[in-house]
């Protein structure tokens, strides 16, 4: 099993920056809170990593998206584009902030990510996107082999 070590400083609610390979699939990668099975040659890059949150560039035949895992986060805004359906969380409508392009998907609790690009999402990105699951702060995903793990020193 590959795993990135990010170590975390307990009670900073922060994301620091750490440095990292790609991880490159096929593989179940497991960052907080998004749980993606990777297909051949798709990659992640761990691009920062907090106590319950972290971000990471995800790039495959779909392009690239950069991606912001929160494992203890609120409802996004806007509409749904897409209900929340058994573990498939809800997907929020694309909509451009602070001059990206983000979709959301939201577990109905605490899990949460948002997927972002400087162009408007594809709807190859878009079907990426919904291979995606969460999990939030407290739960344990299964089956990862590729994953970060935060370390408490």
């Amino acid at each position: 099993m590959k795993t990135l070590i990010v170590l975390a400083v307990a009670g900073m609610g922060f994301a620091a920056p750490c440095k990292a390979d790609a991880l490159t699939g096929p593989g179940r990668f497991c960052g907080y809170s998004p749980v993606i099975d990777l297909l051949p040659g798709e990659t992640v890059t761990t691009l920062e990593n907090g106590i319950r949150a972290g971000s990471f560039r995800w790039e495959g035949a779909f392009g690239s998206l950069k991606v912001d895992g929160i494992g203890w986060a609120s409802r996004p805004t806007g509409p749904i584009a897409e209900a929340q359906a058994g573990a498939k969380p809800a997907r929020f409508e694309q909509h451009l902030a602070d001059g990206r392009y983000v979709v959301a998907i939201w577990n109905g609790a605490k899990g949460a990510a948002y997927f972002s690009s400087e162009t408007p999402l594809t709807p190859d990105q878009i079907l990426a996107i919904g291979r995606v699951t969460l999990f939030e702060e407290g739960e344990t995903p299964s089956a990862c082999n590729l994953r970060t793990l935060f370390v408490w020193e």
